[in-house]
């Protein structure tokens, strides 16, 4: 009898010392599922962000796992969130992460997925993308992100970088950008699946948020 194939994921979890709620949850059921031969690699107090995730690719390539899954410790996403990536079959997809931002004064959540905009002259630029399904973005975030093998061989050893526009150093690119925009140059493609939302918890929970918006509480 053949054997089933498992896919071999080893998930990359930086993190300061804390874990969010659900983070236990979900980490057990994927272990004790047996869909899957995965390993754990929550890597503590290494900053800033950007030299912790090269050191997760570094581990990650000196295994021979099939798929890095980066999961921050601040997001948490539903429990078939790996069957849904896996079976997209992407060479890099995110989950949905939503974080807090300003428009005209007014704050918004967006997803932490960009296309670059050309429609309007005055606003040229990455602009937060809403989609349907699964759909090719420019720009995706590294907090809930299955990026399959190949791409992190050819990404080179540091992948993961801040890069500042001015001397002072106030404006720039994060790490999700500069290794987006890395993957793209290597003629990969990266996705956003968009029927996946995960909870971002910082001081709220951007999906608890969300979920009150879409249903119209007007408090009454």
């Amino acid at each position: 009898m053949k054997p089933v194939y498992k896919p071999s994921i080893f998930i990359a979890m930086p993190n300061m010392g804390t874990l969010a709620t659900g983070h236990t949850q979900n980490l057990l059921k994927w272990f004790l599922s047996g869909k899957y031969r995965l390993t754990w690699f929550p890597l503590m107090n290494k900053a800033p962000l950007d030299r912790a995730r090269n050191e997760c690719h570094k581990a990650f390539l000196e295994s021979t796992c099939d798929y890095l899954f980066f999961l921050d410790a601040d997001t948490v996403p539903p429990i078939d969130t790996l069957d849904q990536l896996l079976a997209a079959d992407k060479d890099m997809i995110s989950a949905t992460v939503q974080t807090l931002s300003s428009h005209k004064g007014q704050p918004q959540l967006i997803p932490v997925a960009f296309r670059w905009n050309t429609e309007d002259p005055d606003d040229i630029g990455y602009k937060a993308h809403w989609g349907r399904g699964v759909e090719e973005v420019d720009i995706a975030t590294l907090a809930c992100t299955l990026i399959k093998r190949k791409v992190m061989e050819k990404v080179g050893k540091r992948a993961f970088q801040y890069v500042c526009d001015n001397e002072w150093g106030t404006d720039g690119y994060s790490e999700d950008f500069y290794f987006s925009r890395l993957v793209r140059e290597k003629g990969f493609m990266i996705w956003n699946h968009y029927g996946i939302l995960c909870s971002h918890i910082k001081e709220f929970d951007a999906k608890t948020v969300n979920a009150l918006l879409v249903g119209g509480t007007n408090g009454g």
